[in-house]
Formats: structure tokens, C-alpha cells, sequence
């Protein structure tokens, strides 16, 4: 009976030692802990460029206007002096001139005209249909022919001023009209005033 008992002792311990371990014997495996996250401060005057696409972050910085200089005050005016006339050397012809006088003086050749030309204003344009608003004119009367050549200045706009000339024939019936010859380039901002004309050569045919 004692070796019974012994036997059947020994077969329990055996089954014992072949089974698993209880679950809560193997401690269970912990997640790793995520890192801290540390807060980014964005400047909000790069913000912009720092999500926006490439195309926006290359555009180019607005440029500011230039500031313009002070109104400068030219003076124009006209110039004659007699030429040497080839068809009749007796009678020489005028020569007329521009005067622009500023920080860029300019001066003007007009042409030849056949005599003394006789400034023209206020009445005496409206009466002979110069342009209106023209800031000095002249006429040329060749009384040989009975043909005037009329010429005016004009200031358009701040940037230009415009030479009109005309041909009258007392002859010819129809008015003759006034075209333009030439536009005359100023510096940005000007303002512009009829000048007194300088005194007269005397005619002697000499230049």
C-alpha cells in the first residue's frame, strides 16, 4: 500500500512541473512612451514664406514710386538773326530760333523765313485763326509773292512742346491750316512761360 501511495505521489509531482505558468506570472510588456513634443513659435512676418509654395516664396518685393523732383520754370522764346539769301543777295533771309532756357537749355532752328516776322498775339491770332490757347506765334509776309508763313508754339501737356506752321496765299481762296512740324521732348514736371524775345539783330545781310 505504501508503494502506491509513493507512486501516485510521484506521478503528480511530474504532471505539475510540465505545466504553463499562470498568466500573471510573465509581466506584460509596456508601450514605448512617445517623446515630449516642444511647442515651435512662427514668425508672423515669415509665416508666409514658410508655407507657402516656392512660387510665392520667390515673388519679388513690391518697389516703391519715385518721388519726383521740384517743378522747374523754363522760359521760351524766340530768336531771329538775318542769313545769306542765295537767290537774291541783296535781301537777305531771317533765320528763327527756339530759346528754351532751364536746367537743360535747348535751342530750336524754325527755318528760314523771307522777312521779319511780326509776333501775333491776342487780337491779331484770333483775326488771322492761329490756334487757340498758343503760347506765341509769328508771321512772315513776303510781299513779292503775297505769301505769309505763319508759326506757333503750343504746350500741349507738362512733357512736350508742339511747333505748328502754315502757308497763307492771298491768292488761294481756301484758309490754309496749321500742321505740325516737330514735337519738342521736356523734363518731367515743367512749367513753361512765354519769355520776352531778345532784342533784334539789325539786318545786314551777314550772319
Amino acid at each position: 500500500m505504501k508503494s502506491l501511495y509513493l507512486a501516485l505521489s510521484a506521478a503528480l509531482l511530474l504532471a505539475g512541473c510540465g505545466q504553463n505558468p499562470p498568466a500573471t506570472s510573465t509581466p506584460a510588456a509596456t508601450a514605448p512612451t512617445a517623446a515630449p513634443v516642444t511647442p515651435v513659435a512662427i514668425d508672423s512676418a515669415n509665416a508666409a514664406t514658410s508655407t507657402a509654395p516656392d512660387a510665392t516664396a520667390t515673388a519679388p518685393a513690391p518697389v516703391a514710386a519715385p518721388v519726383l523732383r521740384e517743378a522747374e520754370t523754363m522760359k521760351v522764346a524766340f530768336s531771329f538773326k538775318p542769313t545769306d539769301n542765295p537767290d537774291n543777295p541783296k535781301h537777305p533771309r531771317v533765320l528763327a530760333h527756339l530759346l528754351v532756357q532751364g536746367s537743360q537749355p535747348l535751342d530750336i532752328d524754325l527755318g528760314k523765313f523771307p522777312n521779319q516776322p511780326d509776333m501775333v498775339t491776342g487780337d491779331k491770332a484770333k483775326a488771322a485763326n492761329f490756334p487757340a490757347g498758343m503760347m506765341m506765334g509769328f508771321r512772315s509776309y513776303d510781299a513779292a509773292t503775297g505769301v505769309s508763313q505763319d508759326l506757333a508754339v503750343l504746350h500741349p501737356d507738362a512733357r512736350h512742346l508742339r511747333v505748328v506752321q502754315r502757308r497763307v496765299d492771298e491768292t488761294n481762296p481756301e484758309a490754309a491750316k496749321f500742321e505740325t512740324s516737330r514735337e519738342i521732348p521736356l523734363p518731367a514736371n515743367t512749367v513753361v512761360v512765354a519769355a520776352p524775345m531778345p532784342a533784334a539783330k539789325k539786318m545786314t545781310g551777314k550772319k
